[in-house]
């Protein structure tokens, strides 16, 4: 038995390792993963593999890992992959604020969209919250080479737990996961006449008051909804 466990994979280790990657995908599926999310599941050991085989430093892996940490834990935590909003986006939503709003982007990634609006518009009171460390860091670095604009406010804590009541607009580009989430959390906090901004991706069964087309392949649409009557 032991030598089954031990002394197998390492005498046909390609065997040993594309078996394990059926197996991982035959439990993905079993867990109801489906389509592509399945074979991923299969990926890890294989890869590790072609790695060892290749000779590449154990170090890289770890220089991977943290990255993954530092850019993409939102994906796993929150299902909320690192999108960042194009210059259209940016130029489209600079046209359709009023005077001196005050916008939160709740989810900044590395702080492009509210660096281009500050430079677009200058009466903006603009706050970009982003919690993955690594695109914080970058949004920091970004904001200090743009001149560190007076009305961009930066900060990493999770726009969840902020009060969105404080502000004339809020921007998200996240994902359908929490869209549902996002639009109570509107209707629960947001003043009257108060405007939340999608990129692209809509809240189920709730139509937008305004849709502004963008011609990107993943950025379609700005989708405006207005809170009628805002927190109680």
């Amino acid at each position: 038995m032991l030598a089954w466990y031990f002394v197998a994979p390492a005498a046909h280790p390609a065997r040993w390792a594309i078996g394990a990657g059926l197996v991982a995908v035959v439990l993905a599926l079993v867990w109801q993963s489906r389509g592509a999310k399945a074979w991923l599941h299969g990926l890890p050991i294989p890869a590790a593999l072609l790695a060892w085989w290749a000779g590449i430093p154990p170090w890289l892996f770890l220089a991977a890992f943290l990255a993954t940490l530092a850019f993409g834990r939102n994906a796993w935590q929150a299902q909320v992959p690192l999108y960042r909003s194009s210059r259209e986006a940016a130029q489209a939503l600079a046209d359709a604020l009023a005077p001196g709003t005050r916008l939160l982007e709740a989810g900044a990634g590395d702080g492009r969209l509210a660096l281009w609006l500050a430079r677009l518009r200058p009466d903006l009171q603009l706050t970009a919250l982003e919690n993955a460390w690594g695109s914080y860091w970058l949004a920091c670095l970004r904001w200090r080479l743009a001149g560190r604009p007076e009305n961009v406010r930066l900060g990493s804590d999770d726009f969840w737990g902020r009060d969105w009541g404080e502000y004339d607009a809020i921007y998200v580009f996240l994902s359908p996961a929490p869209m549902k989430r996002v639009w109570d959390k509107f209707q629960s906090q947001a003043k009257p006449g108060a405007v939340l901004i999608s990129n692209t991706f809509a809240i189920p069964d709730v139509q937008p008051a305004r849709c502004l087309p963008l011609s990107g392949r993943l950025q379609q649409s700005l989708l405006f909804w207005r809170a009628e009557h805002g927190a109680e």
